[in-house]
């Protein structure tokens, strides 16, 4: 850990702020869980349980069985709860066009219902390699879970057919899987995959001063051979290898409100780092879902703002290209974006070029471990 006592000041007083603003949350995150998935297996029973019921009344009536989906919603900042209403899809035995989409439903359904009433997990992945004749390939099975919580207004993971992600996760970190195995991250050099069933993780511990999550493998393996979470923590470092998959924004979800930690989060100072970090804060740009947003998430670079007080070298700052214009023009209609966030957009679109975080490299090679995350961490100067 590093030796100055005021190194921790902005991290601590972020902290409190957090825990202030959810009192009691470290005492009630783990039970308010427990009982919303009580809650969601409820629904996915009763709910399951409901439509086999509706599928055998109308056999017994001689007609031919159908189901009603409820259509993808299309408008920004709709969850799973709200998608009825949005219009439906009668998938039919009797329609030819159809009927294929009907088996695998009620399939898909059957693998849910007995996962959920046994309390047991299983990835889409697994599911699929047991029944490769009837799915074809996995996104076909995909389709059908995304149909089946529509159908039963559920996230995803309330259904046990959990996504195998591709995030990876180091430092100071222990939980126990929903198989019972125990897992210790720090044991790892190079870090562990994110648990493809983040639900059911017990007994998460961890003596974590944050978490920082970073955009990129290569810079996560730097981090982590630098020991910077033991060096400037102890932390806990998540990756998403770009763009975040479901498993690793629902793992620093729980993180943040099981642990009640301060997230970090550090990106390249381009459109896309920006997008990145924007969606484990307010969520995708579409359709999201509860449970994997963290609000109080905080930026802490690389900023646009930063870049003229880094006086790099011309090779590390690449000019922006048309397609990043347009994301930035995307990022800031964005109707989550609060004004600091929206600032570091106009001030990318204003400098007209971006730097990677390996382009701190043409200050010196260990910029980024000695001297511009540890000076984050001490003068604060997020984005939040």
């Amino acid at each position: 850990m590093a030796d100055n006592h005021e190194f921790w000041r902005e991290i601590e007083h972020y902290r409190r702020i957090i825990l202030s603003s959810a009192s009691g949350l470290s005492h009630t995150a783990t039970g308010q869980q427990v009982h919303n998935e009580e809650d969601h297996n409820r629904k996915v029973v009763a709910a399951c349980e409901k439509i086999i019921e509706e599928v055998v009344t109308t056999i017994s009536m001689e007609e031919s069985p159908f189901i009603r989906v409820p259509k993808q919603p299309r408008r920004e900042g709709v969850t799973s709860e709200d998608v009825r209403g949005g219009g439906e899809t009668i998938v039919s035995w009797g329609d030819k066009r159809s009927t294929r989409r009907f088996s695998l439903l009620l399939h898909t359904l059957a693998q849910s219902y007995r996962h959920v009433k046994s309390h047991t997990f299983s990835t889409r992945r697994d599911v699929y390699y047991q029944f490769p004749g009837l799915y074809g390939n996995q996104s076909t099975l995909d389709r059908s879970a995304e149909d089946l919580c529509r159908m039963v207004g559920v996230p995803r993971d309330a259904l046990h057919l959990t996504i195998t992600g591709k995030g990876l996760v180091g430092g100071s970190l222990t939980y126990t899987t929903h198989d019972g195995t125990t897992v210790h991250v720090a044991q790892a050099a190079k870090g562990v995959g994110v648990p493809e069933c983040v639900g059911g993780l017990r007994d998460i511990q961890s003596d974590a001063h944050y978490v920082l999550v970073v955009e990129k493998d290569a810079t996560f393996q730097r981090l982590l051979e630098a020991q910077f979470h033991h060096t400037y923590g102890p932390a806990i470092i998540i990756t998403g290898k770009g763009y975040p998959d479901l498993v690793t924004r629902q793992l620093v979800y729980r993180l943040r409100h099981n642990l009640g930690l301060p997230v970090l989060c550090l990106t390249d100072a381009d459109p896309y780092g920006l997008h990145i970090a924007a969606i484990y804060k307010f969520g995708a740009l579409a359709r999201d879902e509860e449970g994997v947003s963290v609000s109080c998430l905080a930026w802490v670079g690389v900023l646009p703002s930063d870049l003229p007080h880094l006086h790099l070298p011309p090779p590390a700052c690449l000019p922006l290209t048309p397609r990043d214009y347009g994301k930035l023009a995307t990022l800031a209609a964005h109707p989550s974006l609060t004004p600091s966030w929206i600032q570091q957009v106009r001030e990318q679109q204003r400098l007209g070029y971006k730097v990677e975080i390996q382009g701190l490299t043409h200050i010196a090679q260990d910029y980024l471990t000695n001297t511009y995350l540890p000076s984050k961490l001490r003068q604060g100067g997020w984005v939040v």
